[in-house]
């Protein structure tokens, strides 16, 4: 068990009376809250946006007007293409499912996608998609990001990006089969215009 100093200097001074209990206090507790401030601090900024473009699903479409979507149509503006018909495509988005069954209704980003026409609901179906592929976490960015670090050591310092790149890439997709025959085919050719003297 840890000691407990009489005068609190540098470390946390826990009152405790088994280890269990120092280790929450001291350490489970702190790191929960840690984490939980982290999350909130990430993702409050987005969530009036996926709010927003949550109202496009069929669910909710059929219960709410245009400027409902307003805060995702003014993030995602430049991805529309049509943005003068985003008001008028959600109109006929609402009336199609206004007159299905509430049962039949698609209730995800991925079932309203699969029954959106892309030629009819042009700008509904990029806000569809872009409410279906939203990440919910970073875990996998990190990852790589990790994975970098590992490869641009202290004496790897010198190493060209394009190396660098080939690493990164080789590390992150090692489930990947590569045949020895490709990488020779590619690094081997001769070019056609240069005289060899043997």
């Amino acid at each position: 068990m840890q000691r407990v100093c009489r005068l609190q200097t540098a470390r946390n001074n826990v009152l405790y009376s088994t280890e269990e209990e120092y280790y929450r206090r001291a350490v489970y507790v702190p790191y929960l809250d840690d984490f939980c401030n982290s999350l909130k601090e990430r993702f409050e900024s987005h969530k009036e946006t996926v709010a927003s473009l949550q109202h496009i699903l069929p669910e909710f479409c059929t219960k709410t007007d245009f400027y409902s979507l307003e805060a995702a149509f003014n993030l995602y503006e430049e991805d529309l293409s049509h943005k003068e018909d985003v008001q008028r495509e959600f109109m006929l988005w609402k009336e199609k499912w206004s007159q299905e069954n509430s049962e039949n209704l698609p209730k995800t980003a991925i079932s309203s996608l699969e029954k959106c026409d892309k030629t009819f609901f042009r700008n509904i179906y990029i806000l569809l998609k872009l409410l279906a592929v939203l990440p919910l976490s970073v875990a996998t960015v990190e990852r790589r990001f990790l994975s970098l670090r590992r490869l641009k050591t202290y004496l790897r310092n010198t190493t060209s990006e394009s190396r660098l790149n080939g690493l990164a890439l080789f590390s992150i997709y090692r489930d990947m089969k590569i045949r020895d025959e490709e990488v020779v085919d590619k690094f081997a050719s001769v070019p056609r215009n240069l005289d060899f003297v043997l």
